[in-house]
């Protein structure tokens, strides 16, 4: 949706610039290959409409239009538009920010390299909180790192935005720092609403533990030092640390230093796992088919349909993949502990609410099943729906139970503080329990009192190098 919007802004407004902020780098990714997904969508259309088409003309002995042949070449015709403006680079482009992090910087250059393979322009990449006249030790180590963020990035043009001493969340704050002022005087800052926090370390975690919150606030980094140092804790118990955000971060913190032995980092790989999904249910749905299409009618037009639209992976899919993931390792009772690194926001809520949407629409779709059970004979479609609804229904239990928790993670800043709250919020409405806050990246002259009182909070002071090694990960978060 979020893509045929945009698609009507550029149309509607053929002279203005459209700018888009968009989701952390996996779901932008999403985001932009629904240009391909509703070519396939309208494939399938065309497929559905040529069976109508063949019935009208064995019966009539005529070729007739209708609306719907009108509605799919519409159809057709606007996702065509909007393909091209997508891919002309007098038209879009696509800008990626980064920090100079290695880790953010790998990830940025394999966005980079697949918005390019869809044929998108990327002119530039924004270095983002670069330092600029340095005249202290801590600045210029933030000055080499800058430069070298510039060379893995080469032969890309990159544009600078300085750091700034103030926190850039108001339209006044943004518009002073963009004209060029070295300080930001007044304003900004996180919200002062509660008494600052307690600072704690960390407590045992729950069996089942997810790092939720805004993108860049350091998830990543908190999943893998909890689940490193209660592997090295506990060397007899086997911990699995798993990401569901499509960018996968994880693995980059994995790459050059392996994990203990009993600690076993996934990455839910959505694309691999929905094409293993099509394989194994193609030939069962075009069984179905046969089955239910009374005798002596043709079944092609109704197999080369479903074989377009199981071509579709669905939105959400990241997350139905995640869940069935989740519950294996839950019903796995060698696992002491799941660490999940999640999506930012958003898709964590989605997430965590999958198990019962999922859930009513598993029961329906076995509700039909039923009606149809002397046409359709017992096979791995009934026994793979079955299946999908006890683990959900074993995901949405684990949920909710005191095995289960929560850890927000949070920057000491007002809009990532407001987000985080909502956060909060959300989860506990949800019946799910937030066992602690992680005040990351905070000044260590100053404190983060951005968060409500009540939680239990971790505060994690802001270091002068990024935290990449394993060792270094260990000491991170601090753990009773």
């Amino acid at each position: 949706m979020a893509w045929m919007r945009v698609g009507e802004l550029a149309e509607e407004n053929s002279s203005a610039i459209v700018i888009v902020d968009t989701a952390p780098t996996g779901h932008t990714l999403r985001m932009l290959g629904a240009a391909e997904h509703f070519r396939q969508f309208a494939s399938a259309l065309e497929s559905m409409q040529a069976k109508h088409r063949g019935m009208v003309r064995q019966f009539t002995r005529r070729d007739v239009r209708d609306a719907i042949d009108d509605f799919i070449d519409a159809f057709e015709e606007r996702a065509r538009r909007r393909r091209e403006v997508l891919t002309d680079a007098a038209q879009s482009a696509f800008i990626p920010v980064t920090l100079s992090e290695a880790w953010v910087v790998e990830q940025t250059k394999r966005l980079v390299d697949e918005v390019r393979s869809d044929g998108i322009d990327v002119p530039l990449v924004i270095l983002n909180r670069t330092a600029a006249d340095c005249d202290c030790e801590r600045c210029r180590q933030q000055a080499k790192r800058d430069d070298e963020a510039r060379e893995a990035l080469a032969p890309m043009r990159i544009v600078d935005a300085r750091r700034s001493c103030m926190p850039l969340d108001t339209a006044g704050q943004i518009a002073t720092w963009a004209g060029g002022v070295r300080r930001v005087a007044g304003g900004g800052g996180a919200a002062h609403d509660a008494a600052l926090p307690t600072r704690h370390p960390l407590p045992a975690t729950r069996r089942l533990t997810f790092l939720a919150g805004k993108g860049g606030v350091g998830k990543t980094t908190c999943a893998a030092s909890i689940a490193l140092q209660f592997a090295r804790k506990n060397p007899n118990e086997r911990f699995t640390v798993i990401s569901v955000d499509p960018a996968h971060s994880l693995r980059d913190v994995f790459a050059r230093e392996k994990a203990p032995a009993n600690l076993t980092v996934e990455a839910v790989d959505t694309r691999e796992k929905w094409r293993r999904f099509r394989d194994s249910l193609g030939e069962e749905i075009e069984r179905a088919i046969g089955a239910l299409t009374p005798q002596g009618m043709s079944v092609q037009y109704d197999g080369d349909a479903m074989r377009k639209l199981v071509e579709i992976a669905p939105p959400g899919a990241d997350e139905l993949f995640a869940i069935t993931r989740l519950a294996d390792l839950i019903a796995d009772d060698s696992q002491r502990g799941i660490i999940v690194d999640t999506a930012p926001t958003g898709h964590f809520l989605r997430l965590i609410n999958l198990p019962k949407t999922a859930g009513e629409w598993v029961k329906e779709f076995m509700r039909i099943l039923l009606r149809y059970r002397e046409l359709i004979p017992a096979g791995s479609l009934g026994e793979e729906l079955i299946r999908a609804s006890r683990a959900l229904h074993s995901v949405d239990e684990m949920l909710h139970s005191d095995d289960c928790g929560v850890i927000a993670v949070t920057r000491p800043e007002r809009i990532v503080v407001a987000e985080s709250k909502r956060l909060i919020d959300a989860v506990q409405q949800h019946g799910m329990r937030v066992t602690s806050v992680i005040a990351n990246y905070v000044t260590p002259e100053n404190d983060c009192s951005g968060q409500r009182a009540g939680h239990h909070t971790i505060v994690i002071e802001r270091r002068d190098a990024p935290v990449t090694a394993l060792a270094e990960l260990e000491t991170l978060v601090p753990i009773s």
